[in-house]
């Protein structure tokens, strides 16, 4: 992630990590989670202000509503010219910075938060919280018990799991950003490579069902659903395995979406030029791709799975959310 962005958050937790002085396994902190089919609930509070925000694992920056921003009356500055930043469909070129956050009993400094369009949250949630500021700490998602734990990074290697002996250990892909998370599973027998979101259903393209499946949107297996957020035509899929280092989630609902054939994905930065250069002060655009994946997957799957993430060993521990 950009630097401009980066969050003091992982600064102060990584402080709390180098306390440890021995490998045995060390919480930080356990955090309360609301659970949704949707999306996952943190409190936090902003000085002395509560708040909730959504917890995204497949984004690294966090984000603020607008209308929040302006309640709370938070300094806000943009960014570079050149940086061109996408979420959900919506650019996004401001930043707002918060004094205090309270995220248990932790208080996190000097926190930047990118400005999202006004109610971009409904239900009285004020924004979103990434990876990035858990970079220095180990995370555990018990979705069924809704417990968002943090751990010391510095715990013996192969010794994270401490609620059951029935577990998988699944590698990460190197990422150049390690907010970005992404590992190798196999659906129903074709490997590919997946991401994780905390928000919204497990999901797979078009494209990568006519690579992997050889199956497009005239093919009989897919029963159409609707569209989705972004306008794209959904459909169902019956999957009957996924295989996760040994474990299996059987029947995974994963939503197919529509998309039309594109180019093979090339991990690399560019810069881009802007479409239509009106004035000599224009800079390049910078964007950058943090990794190719075939699909998504999302709470549909990962409700149905204990994790915990080790960042040392770049392992996600992974169980059935009742393995005991």
């Amino acid at each position: 992630m950009l630097k401009w962005i980066m969050t003091a958050g992982a600064l102060l937790l990584a402080s709390i990590s180098a306390q440890a002085q021995d490998c045995a396994l060390k919480q930080i902190e356990s955090i309360p989670m609301e659970v949704y089919p949707d999306h996952l609930l943190l409190p936090v509070s902003f000085g002395a202000t509560p708040e909730k925000l959504v917890f995204r694992m497949e984004d690294a920056a966090s984000g603020i509503s607008g209308d929040v921003a302006g309640k709370l009356d938070l300094h806000i500055t943009s960014m570079p010219p050149n940086v061109h930043f996408r979420r959900d469909g919506e650019e996004l070129n401001r930043i707002a910075h918060v004094r205090d956050m309270h995220l248990g009993r932790l208080t996190i400094g000097d926190m930047e938060f990118l400005m999202l369009k006004p109610g971009r949250y409904p239900g009285g949630v004020a924004g979103d919280l990434g990876t990035q500021m858990f970079e220095k700490v180990d995370l555990e998602l018990d979705i069924a018990g809704g417990k968002f734990n943090l751990f010391a990074l510095d715990h013996c290697p192969g010794k994270a799991v401490y609620w059951t002996r029935n577990y998988a250990q699944l590698p990460l892909k190197p990422a150049k950003d390690f907010s970005y998370l992404r590992a190798e599973l196999v659906l129903d027998g074709q490997p590919l490579t997946v991401s994780f979101s905390t928000v919204g259903r497990s999901r797979i393209g078009m494209d990568a069902m006519r690579r992997l499946f050889h199956v497009d949107e005239t093919s009989p297996q897919l029963t159409a659903v609707g569209q989705d957020l972004l306008g794209h035509k959904t459909y169902r899929f019956a999957f009957k395995t996924l295989t996760a280092a040994g474990l299996t989630v059987n029947n995974p609902d994963i939503l197919v979406f529509d998309e039309a054939p594109r180019p093979e994905c090339k991990e690399a930065t560019h810069f881009t030029e802007p479409e239509n250069t009106l004035h000599s002060t224009e800079q390049p655009r910078l964007t950058q791709n943090f990794g190719c994946t075939d699909a998504v997957l999302g709470l549909s799957v990962l409700s149905k799975l204990h994790l915990y993430l080790s960042r040392k060993e770049n392992l996600l521990y992974i169980s059935a959310a009742d393995a005991k």
